[in-house]
């Protein structure tokens, strides 16, 4: 499904995805944005509800992989892409919705190729600014004092993820290779990275790629993606030390 943004937040989000040093710019945006929940009821109507003092609202969960979340949207399109029938939602400010869930587990855009999860606690650190002391922009780059190498356990439910997806939709991938990355100057704990080499136009793999990304669990996160094209300055490193987890098959 193609993606067109429909506003400011939806297209510094698409960017977060894949470029890390754009998450800070789209963690500020979200916090001056409206969002869209959807309200629970036996009765559901398709208009918008607007919340008055002391009240109350019901509000719809899902669930995904196993886990209970709740839904928002950023924008009314993305909405209605999940939700087909008739709803009443509510149209709120992110930080007075994250307020007002404090403790709860929140999908952002389920269903859509970008979304994002955002955890209780991350969900804390953006209420309280502190996400943006620990989103320190950062590349990865030649020359610099980023430590790399093998991860000790493979996320493996976003390795065969990838694989299916590459197997199945993104068949101009040669190989995939994944490894934890970590700056002592920037980070707490390591990071993962996936590093892909493709021929042709790959304008829409990361893409694919970050949605996959976005509905898996994995120990080490953010889930970061570079392409092999010659410029990354980690092609020797993953050529010669690292075995990819998905090469393509040749005759």
């Amino acid at each position: 499904m193609s993606f067109e943004p429909a506003n400011t937040l939806e297209e510094k989000l698409a960017k977060a995805v894949s470029e890390p040093s754009a998450r800070p710019d789209f963690y500020k945006e979200l916090r001056d944005s409206e969002i869209y929940a959807i309200q629970g009821g036996t009765s559901p109507v398709q208009e918008r509800t607007e919340l008055t003092a002391g009240q109350s609202v019901q509000l719809l969960s899902v669930e995904m992989n196993g886990k209970r979340y709740l839904p928002i949207f950023s924008s009314l399109t993305r909405m209605q892409d999940f939700i087909k029938e008739p709803v009443q939602y509510l149209a709120i400010n992110a930080v007075h919705f994250f307020n007002l869930t404090k403790g709860a587990d929140v999908l952002l855009n389920p269903g859509s190729s970008f979304g994002k999860e955002f955890s209780a606690r991350e969900i804390e650190s953006i209420l309280d600014g502190s996400v943006f002391n620990a989103q320190e922009a950062y590349v990865v780059e030649k020359n610099t004092q980023t430590m790399i190498g093998p991860p000790a356990e493979p996320p493996t439910e976003l390795l065969e993820g990838l694989t299916t997806a590459f197997h199945e939709r993104l068949k101009n991938v040669i190989c995939a290779y994944n490894a934890q990355v970590f700056n002592p100057r920037t980070d707490r704990a390591p990071r993962t990275l996936i590093a892909i080499s493709y021929i042709g136009k790959g304008d829409h793999i990361i893409e694919e790629c970050g949605k996959i990304a976005e509905s898996v669990q994995v120990q080490y996160s953010p889930i970061e993606f570079i392409e092999l094209n010659g410029s990354s300055g980690l092609e020797s490193y993953f050529e010669n030390q690292c075995k990819p987890f998905y090469l393509k098959d040749t005759f």
